[in-house]
C-alpha cells in the first residue's frame, strides 16, 4: 500500500497520466482537468478535499444540534514506539479515549446518560515525527434515552487525563504490550507524560467552527507550505512551530529519510482513522433512524439510480476558490465530454495541443571492455 500511495502521489495532477476533457459550448473552448491520486493520508491536495467532504457529512448526518468541544489526549514518548510496531493498538487508543470521556461524563451527570463522541487517531506530530495521539469532537453534555440533552457545566482536565491513563495502561497490559512493572513506573512519575487538552465550547449554531474543527481532526500530516527542498545539498527541510523537546522549529532530513518518515503515517488497508462512540455510534444512529422511519407515514420513495458524484468540482472550488466547471474565457458553464485514460490517446492530444512533457534524458550506455 505504501508503494501504491507514493507512486500515485507522483502522478497526481499531471495531465500526462490522464484527464477529463472539458468543453464550453458558448465560446467553444476546450480545457483539460487532470486526475488526482486520492491517496490515503499523504497527498495534501487530495486529503484537503476529503477533509471538507467528511466534515460536511459529519455535521449534517452525525452531530446533534448541541454544543461541542474539541479535546486532545496524548501519551508519553516511552509508549509511542509500541504503537509504531503494533499498528492494531491504534484502535485501542481510540477506544480508551472514548471510554475515558464517557466514564468522566457519567460520573459528572447521570449513569444512564451517554455522550456523543467522535475520535480520530493521528500519528504525526508537527515535524512529521511519530506521535500517536487522539483528537476528539464530543458533545458538551450527555443524552438520555429519550433524546434530551444534559449539558456539562465544568470540566476537569486532570481527572480526564487520569482516566485516560488508567484505561490505556490497562489495555496495553491486557494486550501484552507492556509489563506490570512498566505500568507501575509510569504511574509513579511526578510528571506522568499524559496530557488532556480541553477546548472551549462550540455553540450549536456556529456551523463554520464545527466544520473547521472536524476538518482538523483528519488533516494530512504533510503541509507543502512548510516544506523546502535544498537541491544542491540534497536535503529536505521541514519547518513548523518551536518544538520544546528538540529545541528547534525545523527538521533537516535526507530525501529518502523524509519519504520513510512520511510512509509511517499511511494507514494500513482496511484500518479506519475515525470512529464514533456513544450517542453518535453507527448502531445508535441506525436505531434512531429505524424509529423515525416507523413513525413517518409518508410512502417511501423508490431508490434512485446512483450517479457519479459531482462533489469533486464543488470541493475544488471550496479549496482553491476557483470553480473548475466555469470557463475562464467567457464565464460560461463547462461540460465534461470525455475521460481520457489511454496512454496513446493522451500522447496524441498533448502533442496536438503542444503540452507534451519533455522527454527524460537517458544516460549514455555503459561501455564494457572484454579482455
Amino acid at each position: 500500500v505504501v508503494e501504491r500511495v507514493l507512486r500515485g502521489f507522483m502522478r497526481c495532477g499531471l495531465v500526462e497520466h490522464g484527464f477529463a476533457r472539458l468543453w464550453c459550448p458558448r465560446c467553444r473552448t476546450s480545457m483539460l482537468c487532470p486526475f488526482s491520486c486520492r491517496g490515503r493520508n499523504f497527498c495534501p491536495s487530495c486529503e484537503k478535499k476529503k477533509q471538507l467532504l467528511w466534515a460536511e457529512w459529519l455535521h449534517n448526518e452525525v452531530l446533534a444540534p448541541v454544543p461541542h468541544r474539541h479535546l486532545v489526549l496524548t501519551m508519553p514518548r516511552l509508549l509511542r514506539g509500541i504503537f509504531r510496531k503494533r499498528r492494531e493498538l491504534l484502535l485501542d487508543l481510540s477506544q480508551c479515549a472514548a471510554e475515558a470521556l464517557a466514564e468522566y461524563m457519567r460520573r459528572q451527570l447521570a449513569a444512564e446518560a451517554r455522550p456523543g463522541i467522535v475520535v480520530s487517531v493521528t500519528t504525526a506530530g508537527d515535524l512529521i515525527q511519530w506521535h500517536p495521539h487522539a483528537h476528539l469532537l464530543l458533545s458538551d453534555g450527555t443524552f438520555s434515552d429519550d433524546g434530551s440533552f444534559h449539558p456539562l457545566q465544568a470540566w476537569d482536565g486532570e481527572a480526564v487525563m487520569k482516566l485516560f491513563r488508567e484505561r490505556l495502561l490497562a489495555h496495553l497490559i491486557e494486550r501484552h504490550a507492556i509489563s506490570q512493572e512498566l505500568a507501575h513506573k509510569l504511574l509513579s512519575w511526578r510528571h506522568p507524560g499524559f496530557s488532556a487538552y480541553i477546548g472551549e465550547p462550540i455553540p450549536a449554531e456556529d456551523n463554520k467552527t464545527i466544520e473547521d474543527v472536524a476538518s482538523y481532526l483528519v488533516k494530512a500530516p504533510l503541509s507543502l507550505k512548510k516544506l523546502v527542498y535544498l537541491d544542491g545539498q540534497e536535503a529536505v527541510v521541514y519547518r513548523s512551530k518551536m518544538n520544546p523537546a528538540l529545541g528547534r522549529n525545523f527538521e533537516a532530513m535526507d530525501p529518502l529519510e523524509w519519504l520513510a518518515r512520511l510512509a509511517d503515517h499511511i494507514p494500513d488497508p482496511g484500518r479506519h482513522r475515525t470512529s464514533a462512540y456513544g450517542y453518535y455510534a453507527n448502531r445508535a444512529r441506525g436505531a434512531r433512524a429505524k424509529v423515525k422511519a416507523h413513525l413517518e407515514t409518508a410512502p417511501a420513495e423508490a431508490p434512485k439510480k446512483r450517479r457519479c458524484s459531482s462533489n469533486w468540482a464543488r470541493l475544488i472550488a471550496k479549496v482553491y476558490q476557483a470553480d473548475p466547471l466555469t470557463c475562464r474565457t467567457c464565464g460560461g458553464p463547462l461540460q465534461i465530454v470525455a475521460y481520457i485514460h489511454d496512454q496513446l490517446t493522451i500522447k496524441t492530444i498533448l502533442d496536438h495541443l503542444g503540452r507534451a512533457p519533455p522527454e527524460i534524458e537517458r544516460p549514455p550506455p555503459q561501455v564494457r571492455y572484454v579482455p
